[in-house]
């Protein structure tokens, strides 16, 4: 065996394995997109699957009164804010953790209308600040996630008011 027939079959050489290259570019390539934050989209849509599954629990507490309505309706805030598991949007579960608080301590409907309302008016706040970002960019918590949370929040205050 001479040199050139070695050196043209030692490891690493391009000559002897041409689609190696291309293969690792493809691979990192992949790993690079997967590894991209997919979270803005996921989240959002958590918050909106979240909501909708409220939305259909709240349903079912309009066959109550009183304070059996604001439990029911307590129990549906703290499975939303359980539910939602975004650790990044603990202020939101814990405007709708405290919502339920309120709820179950309320006595009235007056009194049970403004916990709601106070959870709404915090949810209102994460909004404009998401909206506020500007440039198009929507962070991992999405607008439209807290939009429908803030829609069982107007859900909630209806059916209290209506039933309360």
């Amino acid at each position: 065996m001479t040199i050139a027939n070695i050196s043209a079959t030692a490891p690493g050489r391009s000559t002897t394995r041409p689609g190696r290259w291309p293969l690792v570019a493809m691979l990192a390539l992949v790993t690079l997109a997967g590894s991209l934050p997919m979270r803005p989209a996921t989240a959002s849509a958590i918050f909106n699957a979240a909501s909708t599954v409220a939305v259909g629990e709240l349903g079912a507490c309009s066959s109550k009164q009183g304070k059996d309505l604001y439990n029911c309706v307590a129990d549906v805030l703290d499975h939303l804010a359980s539910s939602i598991g975004a650790p990044k949007r603990l202020d939101t579960q814990q405007a709708l953790q405290a919502a339920a608080a309120g709820l179950r301590a309320a006595s009235s409907k007056a009194q049970a209308v403004s916990a709601i309302a106070r959870c709404q008016a915090a949810i209102s706040g994460a909004l404009k600040k998401v909206r506020a970002i500007g440039g198009g960019y929507v962070p991992s918590w999405g607008d439209s996630g807290l939009t429908s949370i803030s829609g069982v929040l107007s859900r909630a205050i209806q059916l209290i008011q209506s039933k309360g």
